[in-house]
């Protein structure tokens, strides 16, 4: 994440990275690490996945590798497939506009479930 950061869209440094509360994530040395590298992070709320516009991306890509049938496709092929599922999502700016305009009222439903589970 930190090179494609600095080599790619924010090469001053200048990005606010925010991740999920997945336990891997929130692991001491997780934090560590990204404390010692400078990496500033948006605080998350504790059941905030449906929050993210990033969950409904994931959801269109898991359904693009459920098309491709997961037990028989070689890694090459699934990688294929996610870049490909990538690349339709980034090209559909309908979808992506969509995605950032959803967000004030995904916001308002963590602050009513009082960051809990929030039906959005």
């Amino acid at each position: 994440m930190i090179p494609y950061a600095l080599d790619g869209l924010f090469p001053d440094g200048d990005y606010l990275f925010q991740q999920d509360l997945v336990p891997v994530h929130t692991a001491k040395s997780v934090k560590k690490l990204l404390t010692d590298r400078g990496v500033r992070q948006l605080e998350w709320i504790p059941k905030g996945a449906d929050v993210s516009i990033i969950e409904p991306v994931w959801g269109r890509i898991k359904v693009a590798l459920l098309k491709e049938g997961l037990h028989r496709a070689s890694a090459a092929n699934l990688w294929h497939v996610v870049e490909a599922a990538w690349n339709v999502i980034k090209e559909d700016r309908g979808y992506v506009d969509a995605l950032y305009a959803s967000l004030p009222t995904r916001i308002q439903h963590g602050i009513v479930a009082k960051g809990g589970m929030a039906r959005y």
